[in-house]
Parts: C-alpha cells; sequence; structure tokens
C-alpha cells in the first residue's frame, strides 16, 4: 500500500509539473538587443537537468552550442531546423534562477530577424512546442532522479525486511530446538522419576536386609 501511495504522489508531481509548464511570448534583451523570445519556467529542477534536456532536445538539430563572452548567453549555432527556416537558425538562450527551479528563455535568430508570432504563428508554435519539451524533459530528469532515489530506499527496505524474515527464521529454529530440548529433558525427568522410585524401592530392600542382618548378629553377641 505505501508503495503505491509513493507511485501515485510520484505520478500526481509529474502531472503537475507538466501542468505547469506554460510558455509566454516575451521580448527581453539580449546580446542582440530588444527582441522577442519564448519564455517558461521549469520548477524543482536543476541547471543540470535543464542542460542536459536542451543537449538532448536539439540534438537533431546538429548546431554547436556556444557561449557569448562576457554574458550568461549561450547560442545554439546553425541549427537546422526545417519546420522552422529553410536556412540554419541559431538560438540564443537565457538561463535565470529562481527559487525554485529555472526560467528559460529562448530566442530564434532566423539571420537578421527574430522569430516571433507576427512573422510567422506556425512558426512560433513549433519553437514554442520545442521550448515545452525541453521543460518537459528537464522535468523528466528530475522525476527520473527522484524515482532512482525512491527506488533506492524502496530496496533498502526489502531488503530490511529480507533481514527481518531471516532473523525471525533463525529465531523459529532455536525456538523449535528450545522445544525439542525442553520435551527431551522433560521425558528424562519421567524417566529419572521412575528410576527414582525403583531405588527407593531398592533402598528400601536392602535397608530391610541391612536392619535383619543387624538383628542376626545380636544374637550371636548375646
Amino acid at each position: 500500500m505505501k508503495v503505491k501511495f509513493m507511485l501515485f504522489a510520484l505520478f500526481a508531481i509529474s502531472v503537475g509539473y507538466a501542468q505547469d509548464l506554460v510558455t509566454i511570448a516575451v521580448s527581453q534583451n539580449m546580446s542582440k538587443g530588444m527582441q522577442p523570445g519564448i519564455e517558461i519556467f521549469i520548477p524543482n529542477v536543476s541547471d543540470e537537468h535543464l542542460e542536459d534536456a536542451i543537449k538532448e532536445v536539439t540534438k537533431p538539430f546538429k548546431g554547436k552550442i556556444r557561449k557569448i563572452k562576457r554574458t550568461d548567453e549561450t547560442y545554439i549555432d546553425n541549427a537546422l531546423i526545417k519546420e522552422i527556416s529553410v536556412n540554419t537558425v541559431d538560438i540564443h538562450q537565457l538561463i535565470e534562477k529562481g527559487d525554485n527551479g529555472y526560467k528559460y528563455t529562448a530566442f530564434f535568430n532566423l539571420g537578421g530577424i527574430f522569430l516571433d508570432n507576427a512573422f510567422s504563428p506556425e512558426k512560433f508554435a513549433y519553437a514554442s512546442d520545442l521550448v515545452k519539451r525541453i521543460g518537459l524533459r528537464a522535468s523528466e530528469l528530475r522525476m527520473n532522479e527522484i524515482l532512482k532515489d525512491e527506488n533506492k530506499i524502496l530496496e533498502r527496505l526489502e531488503d530490511d525486511k529480507k533481514d527481518l524474515v531471516k532473523e525471525n527464521e533463525r529465531a523459529s529454529k532455536d525456538i523449535q530446538k528450545a522445544k525439542d530440548l525442553v520435551a527431551k529433558k522433560e521425558l528424562e525427568i519421567e524417566d529419572n522419576i521412575k528410576m527414582m522410585e525403583m531405588k527407593t524401592s531398592e533402598i528400601e530392600s536392602q535397608r530391610q536386609k541391612v536392619i535383619e542382618l543387624q538383628n542376626q548378629k545380636a544374637l550371636f553377641v548375646n
């Protein structure tokens, strides 16, 4: 029951993460000035989760991740995203740490112009979905980490239970040995009681013999 509850709780958390992942169109200052971009806040993840998610989701586009000097900005150079452009695209990225997660903002540089909804609603929708996929993958990596940790706890609990079962088995064997010993000793006591009764009878017979012999000896003395 506890395991089922834990899995249900984790599922509820993951669903909550997915529901919280909403992309919004923004206009923000970056290395190329004030430009339109797509922002998403990803709760409860680390920068490592986010960086790994970016690499995994954008890997098919074959761009190179580069850093812009003296800034916190990176960009994916010459990404091949046919759904957005027949030419290569530079995806500029800003990652900002929040109280309980990270804000990720992507700017799609089409070469002199940055993608926004006014330029092409379809292409902007695809770019927004791409950003959301990054958020979902980062959340999934976080969930994988949680599941790994919880599985370790579960394994430890199962090992503890196995140890307790073994202890009970050993204790049961000890109890059975003790019961067998008690039964053996009870039989020994019963046999000893019988032997004691026989010895008592033998002692009494022998005592009578001794008394008779003493009486006979007394006759000789007199």
